[in-house]
This record gives C-alpha cells, sequence and structure tokens, in this order.
C-alpha cells in the first residue's frame, strides 16, 4: 500500500505537470533572485530577513481574449488580435499570444537630430501596453521585467530596430528602464532585421543588470529597486515598443530596409512578467539561473515515469516472450535463443549505453524521436535477463501433469501456453515489470547525471537537476549548499524506486507459493 500510493502520488503530478508547475522548467530565467531559498524557509533564522518573491500583477499570458483586454493599448494605427499560437516549441502550457499589427509613419527628420534619445536612439513609439498595480510591500532586493516575443511571423517594412521599453510611473516619478548602451542589457531589448525568422525570443530587463549603465537616475543607484519601489501606493507598468526608420540613403542599412511610406510591423507578444525579488521564492526556491526549482521538480516526474515504466513494460514483454518459447518450444529453438540471450547478456553494458547515444545524437532524424529512442535501447540491453527468469519458470511448467493431460487430449502449442502456462507465469512477470521499473528510473538519472544521455535541449529531468545543482552543492557555502536544488530530485528518485521495488516484493509474495506459504 505504500509503495502504491507513493506512484500514485509521482503518477498525478506527472498528469498534471502544466497545471502545477506553470513556469518554463528550462528557459523562465531571472524568475526571481538566483539561488533563492523556498518561500517557505523564512520560518528558519538564517532566512528570516529575506521577503518571498512576488507579482504585483498576474503574468500576461494572453491565452484569452479578456486577458488582453486587461491592459489599456494605445499607438499609432494598429491592431491586435488574440491567436492561439504560443510559443510551444519549447513550452506547451502557453497557449495563445497576441497578435499585433501596426502601421507606422516614421519621422525620418530624427536622423537628423542633434539630441537623439541616448537610451534609446532614433526610436518613434508606436505601440504600448500598461496596467496599474497596488503596491504595499516591502521593498524587495531586485525587480524583473519581460515578455515573450516571436521574430516568426514577425515582419518589419523599412524599420531597421523595435525597442522594448519598461517604464514604471508612480509616486516616486517615471522611470524607463531601458538603454542599447549597456551590453547586458542591449540583446534584451532590441530586435532587428538580423534575427528575423530566429523564433521567440525572451526579452528581459533585471534591475540587476541596470546599474553601471546609462539610465538616467539609476546608472549609479546602489538598489534600483529602493530607488523605485520606496512608497506604498498605486503604480503603472508600460511596455512600449519603438520603431527605428531605415535612415535616408540606406546606409548603414540596405536590402529592403529602404526609407518609404510604407513602414510597418507584424509580431506576436505573450508573457508579459513584472515580479520583486525578495530573496526567497515559491515551494522550492531558485537554481543559479533564477529558475522555477518547483516547476523543474514535477517537469522531471514525467520523464522518469514515461521512461521508467515503458521500458520496463517493454523489457519484461519482450523477455517473456523469448522465454515462453525457448523454455516451452525446447530443443533447437532452446539452443537457438538460449545462445542469443547469453551473447546480449554478456555485452559491455555502460560502453554499449554511450556508444548508442552518441549515435543517436549525431543523426537528427534518429534524434528527432529522443525518448523513444532511450526507451528503445534500454529494452533491448535488459530483456535476457528476464528471459533467463522465465525460461526456468516455463521449465518446471510445462512437465506438470495438467499441461501433460491437455497435450494427450489434443491441445494445440498456442492453447497450452494461453490456457496453462502463461497463466502461471504471469505473477512472476508482474513483480519483474514492477522491479525493473525502478532499475530503469535510476538508470536514466545516472545517465543524466553523467552527461551521457540523450535528450532534448528544452526538458528538464530529475538527473539533470542533480548535474547542474553539484557544482553549487559542495560550493555555495553562502546560499546554504542549495539544498532546495539537489534534495527534491534525490528523495524522489529514492522514494519512487523503492516504492515500485515493494510493489514488485508484493507481487512476488502473492503470486509465488514459496514465499507466500510463509
Amino acid at each position: 500500500m505504500i509503495g502504491f500510493i507513493i506512484i500514485a502520488f509521482f503518477v498525478l503530478m506527472a498528469v498534471f505537470a502544466p497545471e502545477l508547475g506553470q513556469n518554463n522548467p528550462v528557459t523562465a530565467t531571472d524568475l526571481a533572485t538566483p539561488l533563492s531559498p523556498p518561500a517557505w524557509a523564512v520560518i528558519f533564522p538564517q532566512y528570516r530577513d529575506l521577503i518571498p518573491t512576488y507579482s504585483p500583477l498576474p503574468s500576461a499570458d494572453f491565452n484569452t481574449k479578456a486577458a488582453i483586454g486587461a491592459w489599456t493599448l494605445s499607438g499609432q494605427n494598429y491592431t491586435t488580435s488574440f491567436t492561439s499560437v504560443g510559443p510551444v516549441d519549447y513550452f506547451p502550457a502557453y497557449t495563445g499570444s497576441m497578435l499585433l499589427n501596426a502601421s507606422i509613419t516614421p519621422r525620418l527628420s530624427i536622423w537628423n537630430s542633434s539630441t537623439p534619445n541616448p537610451q534609446l536612439p532614433y526610436g518613434e513609439v508606436f505601440f504600448s501596453m500598461s496596467r496599474s498595480f497596488k503596491f504595499d510591500h516591502a521593498v524587495g532586493q531586485a525587480f524583473n521585467f519581460g515578455a515573450d516575443v516571436t521574430e516568426e511571423p514577425l515582419t518589419m517594412v523599412n524599420v531597421s530596430d523595435i525597442y522594448f521599453d519598461f517604464i514604471i510611473s508612480g509616486p516616486t516619478g517615471n522611470w524607463s528602464l531601458a538603454s542599447v548602451n549597456g551590453p547586458a542589457l542591449q540583446p534584451q531589448i532590441d530586435v532587428n532585421t538580423n534575427a528575423l525568422g530566429q523564433g521567440w525570443n525572451q526579452l528581459t530587463v533585471d534591475s540587476a543588470l541596470i546599474t553601471g549603465t546609462d539610465v538616467p537616475g539609476l546608472g549609479n543607484a546602489t538598489s534600483p529597486s529602493a530607488a523605485i519601489f520606496n512608497k506604498t501606493g498605486t503604480y503603472t507598468l508600460t511596455m512600449e515598443l519603438q520603431a527605428v526608420p531605415c535612415q535616408p540613403g540606406g546606409s548603414p542599412y540596405s536590402g529592403s530596409c529602404v526609407p518609404g511610406t510604407n513602414t510597418s510591423v507584424s509580431m506576436l507578444i505573450s508573457e508579459v512578467d513584472f515580479h520583486i525579488d525578495g530573496g526567497a521564492y515559491g515551494l522550492l526556491g531558485t537554481d543559479s539561473l533564477g529558475r522555477d526549482v518547483w516547476s523543474e521538480f514535477v517537469w522531471g516526474s514525467q520523464v522518469s515515469l514515461e521512461i521508467g515504466i515503458s521500458a520496463g513494460v517493454g523489457a519484461v514483454a519482450l523477455g517473456t516472450i523469448i522465454g515462453l518459447a525457448s523454455g516451452y518450444l525446447g530443443g533447437i529453438w532452446d539452443e537457438i535463443l538460449s545462445r542469443g540471450t547469453d551473447f546480449v547478456l554478456v555485452l559491455p553494458f555502460l560502453p554499449l549505453l554511450i556508444v548508442l547515444s552518441f549515435i543517436i545524437q549525431q543523426n537528427p532524424a534518429l534524434s528527432a524521436n529522443v525518448y523513444e529512442w532511450i526507451i528503445f535501447i534500454f529494452i533491448i540491453i535488459s530483456w535476457p535477463a528476464i528471459t533467463k527468469i522465465i525460461r526456468s519458470q516455463v521449465l518446471t511448467v510445462k512437465e506438470r501433469q495438467y499441461v501433460e493431460a491437455s497435450r494427450a487430449v489434443g491441445g494445440g502449442t498456442w492453447h497450452i501456453i494461453r490456457k496453462h502456462i502463461l497463466p502461471n507465469v504471469m505473477g512472476l512477470v508482474y513483480s519483474q515489470v514492477a522491479l525493473n521499473v525502478a532499475g530503469f528510473i535510476l538508470l536514466e538519472a545516472a545517465l543524466d547525471f553523467l552527461a551521457i544521455s540523450i535528450h532534448s535541449i528544452f526538458t528538464m529531468t530529475w538527473g539533470i537537476m542533480l548535474t547542474q545543482a553539484l557544482p553549487f552543492a559542495v560550493t555555495a557555502s553562502n546560499n546554504s549548499y542549495v539544498w532546495w536544488w539537489f534534495l527534491p530530485p534525490g528523495i524522489a528518485i529514492a522514494s519512487l524506486s523503492l516504492a515500485f521495488v515493494l510493489v514488485g516484493f508484493a507481487l512476488d509474495s502473492i503470486f509465488n507459493p514459496r514465499l507466500r506459504a510463509r
């Protein structure tokens, strides 16, 4: 019962992972200060000075029309609409985006201006979206603004760059937080023609990167968060889009970027996010990139269960079929199948696994279905041991009197196997499935930990979590050796493996007459 309860817990976690872990476990970085402990850890003395990271306004996923309507939109000639297209390539939980189409009338005279905006030079606002929120919390250590935008189907006609500027207005004044002059900020807020067709982009402005830039009033601030949010009250967040028209004469731009009247922009916007970092975050804190460890944990359960159960069932099924055939048919068939089983059984397990993984990684056609190949490899190199067990059981069952009686009255091979042999070995099959699932879960985690597994770059597993946490678990003394990062996957792997072993032993004791007699 304990084993079944543990297994049911992790199965439900895997099934409801999109609802339980709503942050992208791979690409959603900077959700809070890197290596933040869990929010509930503030009950311990060493974390009492921290406050939980929170979002003053709900995250805008734009997965419904109502989500778009919650924002105040303004600009030149623009239209917005809801679309079901989201960044499904790297996170299927996103179900929608806002499609923005804007026709821009640029002022080419700005290129002749003697005082262009030093933070966003030659940019002209063509669209903005804003939303008000109440701030009545303690001042956090930092803050972060972000948005997901797409460069496909992004089109930019007679526009060389698009700037994303996050603006905070409130009791402390108006703060423009973007600048192309700071090298740490430029990749996050500048989209140009060179980025067309590159898929989804995550745009972020982190307050920790503002210090040392030329952002007015904040470049020399020790804590930009304390400078902006030092008073409670109503604030307004605005995400402003600015277009840079083509320079007259086409230089330094060329090709399709030519000054003219047909200037327009089309793009998708999703997941506008704003949060204030208090030093503690969520159920399981953050990793070294500011990602949600809880989301990594729940999404990682899917891979472990998928590979463990599929490989366990497949290996036992293949081993059972070959064991039945070998044990019952006997003769030359038994000899051929037994020698083939012995050959696979003595193959060097780990080196063979590494070689096969490398071959799949180098072949795009094979790596497209990476998890199917992992399961296939586990099955191919694991069935012989199960075949040996099933064969030995079949050799004893087929000599029993009721089998001889069935054969005497004309029972065929398939009839005897189906009616007499298979029912007597099914208890052994059930227990072997449960026992082998635990082994495959541990094997998959071990391969990830050794960095020789094959998996999608957009996938998180428990083994990968342990691999990434290891350097900090032995050196990050200032962050309590990140116990919240490596303990959950380690405990989960051990608990789930133990659960399947308990169930396997229980089934074995139920179906094995000698164990049942004890």
